[in-house]
């Protein structure tokens, strides 16, 4: 009788440790959730939230134009608070008609691009904030957006659109705006993106 009982409690100990066994990318969300202080109303990094809140969205139809905002590299194991200050740039998803797209983060190579990428980022924080309807980007970037081309089919799959690129991404709606999770090896990729461009 009491081996039963251990037994049945060695189980009910086994199934309760499994299904608290962390998600990885709702731990890092947490992290930058905490990171953005999204408690905070007035804290200069709620744009952030919006990334935090992928778990809240949904599949979305793929909209007609790019989406260009910002985005953040959250490695494993590094400080978030820190990953939002230093590893943030410009990014966009490349639409084609045929559904087919392909992200693209900017990287600056000069110190013209580099104020070209700081530009728009602050741009697209603007209209993430709710203090702009448009992103309105510097013509080069404005420009070099529009010549992107998709380059990946999609396909929707647990919640999301899904494509397998140079890594495995996926893209939800949150609100009105969209979110991109790019997998890396030692963590991810965050996007949050708008369509509100020019």
């Amino acid at each position: 009788m009491k081996l039963i009982a251990m037994v049945t409690v060695v189980a009910a100990l086994g199934g309760v440790a499994r299904a608290d066994k962390a998600d990885p990318l709702a731990a890092t969300l947490t992290k930058l959730a905490a990171a953005a202080k999204c408690s905070d109303a007035a804290s200069p990094m709620r744009p952030w939230c919006i990334a935090a809140d992928f778990g809240k969205g949904t599949a979305p139809a793929l909209p007609r134009k790019s989406l260009v905002g910002m985005t953040v590299e959250l490695e494993d194991g590094k400080d978030v608070h820190d990953a939002l200050i230093n590893n943030v740039t410009f990014v966009a998803i490349a639409i084609d008609k045929d559904g087919k797209v392909k992200l693209t983060d900017v990287k600056a190579t000069s110190p013209e691009e580099t104020q070209a990428v700081m530009e728009s980022v602050a741009a697209a924080a603007m209209v993430f904030k709710g203090k702009a309807d448009t992103a309105k980007l510097p013509k080069e970037l404005s420009d070099y957006v529009k010549t992107l081309k998709g380059a990946y089919k999609t396909k929707k799959e647990k919640g999301s659109i899904a494509w397998k690129g140079a890594n495995a991404s996926q893209l939800r709606k949150v609100g009105t705006f969209y979110v991109a999770i790019e997998k890396a090896d030692n963590g991810i990729w965050a996007s949050i993106l708008t369509d509100s461009w020019e």
